[in-house]
């Protein structure tokens, strides 16, 4: 059910961006755009690179809170980046996503006494999910920007990368488990 008013919610989004073409608003004497292209192609980017982030912060979420801080950081840059994506969908009337409330409250040293290989292991792969989600958002975003990338695009790749990076880590704090 929510995969079907998640679906139609982008498809909506897509429709009323595809339609919109470039806005833009002026706040401090410069130019925000909105929605940098009226193209089918950029508009289905960036909706789908709103959706790989939802996707890849509720699989990291879903993670046992075993990463000694590396999935906290990871989910903190992706919904950052979730966030940007916002703005440029919506522009101002962007709902505000509240950042998740998280914590690796359990040292990796310590996960084996707490948690049992299969949670472990489970755990592994919603972090591996949450990676590859991460992944394919990058590859939304160098779509999205085309050949003409702006400082929002810029800032959303920062975030990705460290997000990324954090993800990465904390995987490999258990590789040896799984």
């Amino acid at each position: 059910m929510k995969l079907i008013r998640s679906l139609m919610l982008v498809s909506l989004v897509a429709t009323i961006v595809g339609t919109a073409g470039a806005q833009s608003s002026i706040r401090r004497g410069h130019a925000h755009n909105s929605v940098t292209t009226s193209n089918p192609a950029v508009t289905q980017a960036i909706s789908s690179l709103q959706q790989d982030l939802i996707a890849a912060v509720a699989a990291m979420k879903a993670a046992l809170p075993i990463y000694e801080g590396n999935r906290v950081r990871s989910i903190h840059a992706a919904h950052a980046s979730l966030v940007i994506v916002d703005h440029v969908m919506y522009g101002k009337n962007a709902a505000v996503r509240p950042k998740p409330s998280v914590t690796d409250h359990v040292a990796a040293k310590h996960a084996k006494s707490k948690y049992t290989a299969q949670q472990i292991e489970a755990s592994q792969e919603s972090m591996k999910q949450g990676l590859a989600a991460l992944q394919a958002a990058v590859k939304d975003l160098q779509v999205a920007e085309g050949n003409t990338p702006n400082r929002q695009g810029a800032i959303v790749s920062n975030h990705l990368q460290k997000a990324i990076q954090d993800a990465t880590t904390a995987i490999s704090l258990h590789a040896n488990q799984a």
